[in-house]
This record gives C-alpha cells, structure tokens and sequence, in this order.
C-alpha cells in the first residue's frame, strides 16, 4: 500500500510541535508534590525570586525614613505576600534548588533583615509567627556580644542577644547569617568589609577571616551550624572578598542591588550576590510591590493577584 504524504500539512504540524516546545522549554510548568504544594520547574530564564530588605522597625520615632518603618508597615507587607500567593522561603531551600537537590514553591519570595537590632525580634519576629512566614536576619558580632552583656535594652538601638538569637533559629522561622563580626563601619579608612588602600591581597585576606571567622565561630557554637550567608555591609562590594568568602565555606551572598533574581537550578554559584529591594518608611505596600515587581514575569494580573 502506498500511503501518500500530505507535505503542506505535515509542515504546519512540525511548525505547531516546534513552537509549543519552545513555549514549554522557555516557561517552564509547575507540577505538584506528594504533599500537594505546588512546585515550580525551571525555566530558560530560571525561578524568579523577589528578595526584600528590612533594617529596622520602630513604632513612633524620628528613625523612621529610608532604613526604618513601623510594625504597620510590615504586617501590611505580609498581607501582600499572603494574599497574592507568594510563599516565603528560606536561604536553605534557595541552596538546595541551585543545588538541584530540591524545589520551590511556585511564586517565592525571600524577606532579609539586616544588623540584627532588637526590634526584629519585638516586632518583626512576632509577626513572622502570626502569618508563619520566614525571613533572614543578617548580624553584627560585635553588637550581640555586647547586648548579651547588659541589660540595656533600648529599643531605638539595641540588638539581639546570644539567647534571642537561638530562639529564634529554634523555631525554623528565622535564619541567623554573618554581617560580619566588627566591619559594619566606615572608619579608619576602611568601607565597610572592602580593602583599603595600601592593603595587600594577603593582609586584607588575613583580616577578613579572623573577623568574618569570629562570628562564624561563634554561631556555630550557639546554633550547631556555621552560617552559609554573607551580606555585605552597607552593600559595599569587594572583589577580593568574593573568593574568600567561598574559601570559608559560604554559599550565598547578598548585595544591595535593586533588580530581581532569576535562579536554575543545578547553578549554585548563582547564589553569590544576590538581589534585594529596601523597603523605606512613608511608602504604601501597593506602591512598594509595585516598584518591586515591575519586571516580573507575572506582568498584569498575576503580579498583583494570587497565584492561579
């Protein structure tokens, strides 16, 4: 039997099957686990994923402006984030998916705290608890050990103590990272952890593990397990300090860059700065998530609505 090929029509199925398997290859699908949640499968560009920065949260005080907002504001930012399906995720999970050893929710979003002040913990942690939402807090060494040693416990700019710290971890909301141990300054010519002038590779190399070092010490002391976080104080990048800081056994750090990040997964050193949005004072919820996912693949009603 002779069978006769129908070569026009041949070509418009070849063309629909090579376009739909560029749609799918390109967007990516999302499928379910055995548990239900929805997991989200790499696409070309990777997994998007929103990454928030807080500082501080005060109730009433002159603090409040670029680094500072009050409990409202915050609570109000987890509404959002509950209400328009996104899902909180830890810097643990983020590794495992770069990893290729585990997956995330569909539309994830990360919340970092940087300085490690007491408010987090009066205010910030509560809520965490209230809406079962994770975030990252970033410390400062020098000021925990300090704030672990008196009873001064001023709101306006007190840290966390030792013993907040471990709670905290304890209760799997919040991950503890390094902001290093003593560099979170601007003085004796040095910016922040970067190199100063005249220092050489070897002394700066020296200088940023002994103090880095300190509070990975002591961390691992307190919570079993050294940190795998690095964030940059004030954002000051150094070049020199990123292969040290995978000398040391870190995995991710964070920057203060303003754009989203797309991660794939099997790519773990997509995870060297990362990065985040800041959230000031005086600046509505709507507006903010706005400005923050203004280049987010789910343009238009997914952006600002729950997840389908």
């Amino acid at each position: 039997m002779v069978i006769k090929i129908n070569y026009k029509l041949a070509g418009i199925f070849l063309a629909v099957a090579i376009v739909a398997g560029v749609a799918l290859h390109f967007v990516g699908f999302a499928y379910t686990n055995s548990r239900g949640a929805v997991l989200t499968n790499a696409s070309e560009q990777g997994v998007e994923l929103p990454i928030l920065m807080y500082h501080h949260i005060l109730e009433k005080s002159k603090l409040l402006g670029k680094f500072t907002i009050t409990p409202g504001e915050f609570e109000k930012d987890l509404q959002f984030i509950q209400q328009n399906g996104y899902t909180t995720i830890s810097i643990n999970e983020l590794i495992a998916y770069s990893e290729g050893t585990g997956n995330l929710p569909e539309k994830p979003i990360m919340i970092t705290f940087d300085d490690g002040y007491l408010s987090f913990y009066r205010f910030a942690y509560p809520l965490l608890q209230k809406y079962n939402m994770k975030a990252v807090l970033s410390i400062i060494g020098i000021h925990s050990q300090k704030f672990s040693e008196t009873d001064d416990a001023g709101i306006n700019y007190a840290h966390v103590t030792w013993d907040e710290v471990k709670e905290m971890s304890d209760s799997g909301l919040v991950e503890i990272e390094n902001h290093t141990y003593n560099m979170h300054t601007n003085d004796k010519g040095r910016k922040g952890c970067r190199i100063k002038a005249g220092e050489s590779d070897d002394e700066y190399k020296a200088m940023f593990k002994e103090d880095v070092g300190k509070l990975q010490d002591k961390l691992h002391e307190i919570l079993g397990e050294p940190p795998t976080t690095f964030t940059f104080p004030f954002g000051y990048l150094c070049s020199q300090a990123d292969e040290i800081v995978k000398e040391m056994g870190f995995k991710v750090t964070l920057s203060c860059q303003e754009k989203l990040n797309y991660i794939e997964s099997g790519q773990p050193d997509q995870l060297y700065r990362l990065n985040r949005y800041n959230r000031p004072h005086d600046r509505s919820t709507e507006d903010f998530f706005k400005y923050v996912l203004k280049k987010s693949q789910y343009t238009g009603k997914n952006a600002l609505g729950p997840a389908a």
